[in-house]
């Protein structure tokens, strides 16, 4: 896997809603400095995907986790749904706009981490999600 991690400041600055997020975060008392961002890659495509995880410095997975499935919901775009499932044994949310490959993410929250699954189906995801202990 090939990761990378920065600042939420330094993710948005590449792109995103700031005024959106920046909203959000003066709604907890928190900025883009209290924000980190991680990702991990399948260059080889063994596992089929990646790996994002946010996290907001003192703020539970339960506050965040609709922050962010309301942005990824609004990067797949126009008919965008979500659903609750369980995949690979945890409780996610579902965002998908079809059933092409990149049309569905997984949305999983865990203490005090969001994790977003890209991934080409289903039990790709479930790779991912179980390999979060």
């Amino acid at each position: 896997m090939q990761r990378s991690s920065a600042t939420l400041a330094a993710l948005l600055a590449s792109g995103g809603d700031r005024t959106a997020v920046d909203a959000f975060l003066k709604g907890l008392g928190k900025s883009e400095s209290d924000g980190t961002y991680a990702a991990a890659f399948d260059l080889t495509n063994t596992v089929g995907g990646g790996i994002f995880a946010f996290k907001i410095a003192g703020v539970n997975a339960d506050l965040l986790l609709p922050a962010i499935v309301s942005v990824e919901a609004s990067d797949l775009g126009v008919g965008a749904t979500t659903k609750q499932a369980t995949v690979g044994g945890k409780g996610v949310t579902v965002v998908s706009v079809g059933s092409g490959v990149n049309d569905t993410e997984w949305v999983y929250g865990r203490d005090d981490v969001v994790f977003v699954i890209h991934a080409a189906d289903e039990a790709h995801a479930a790779t991912f999600l179980q390999a979060l202990s």
